[in-house]
């Protein structure tokens, strides 16, 4: 295991996430008449930890579906806590994180043995 590769995954997930994020707001503030939706937020957000888990799979030798599931696993801990700091540990490790956290490493794991394939 490649803690440095998957580091990087992460960190490519969170510029690809902020750049359409970055997107969206602009649409969203330049269209008077439409509002993104949690659906296509959480897509985004499905779609940038994939590409995470991708160049994470990419930089490891081998078992890239755990690279890629490691990276998107981290990514989550690390918005959850950015998101709620204030609140204790067990007001945010609730079942629908977890949800959200298996749908993370899958997403991160499905990117990873693509990238390592190539």
């Amino acid at each position: 295991m490649r803690l440095l590769s998957v580091v990087q995954g992460v960190g490519l997930t969170f510029a690809a996430a902020v750049t359409c994020a970055v997107f969206i707001g602009l649409a969203v503030a330049w269209t008077p008449s439409w509002d993104a939706s949690d659906g296509l937020l959480k897509t985004v957000n499905v779609l940038a930890v994939a590409a995470g888990g991708l160049y994470a799979g990419r930089k490891a030798p081998r078992l890239g579906w755990l690279h890629g599931g490691a990276s998107g696993l981290l990514y989550i801990v690390l918005v959850t806590s950015m998101i709620g700091p204030q609140y204790a540990v067990g007001q945010i490790f609730t079942t629908a994180w977890a949800r959200d956290a298996l749908l993370a490493f899958g997403a991160g794991a499905i990117g990873g043995m693509v990238g390592v394939a190539r």
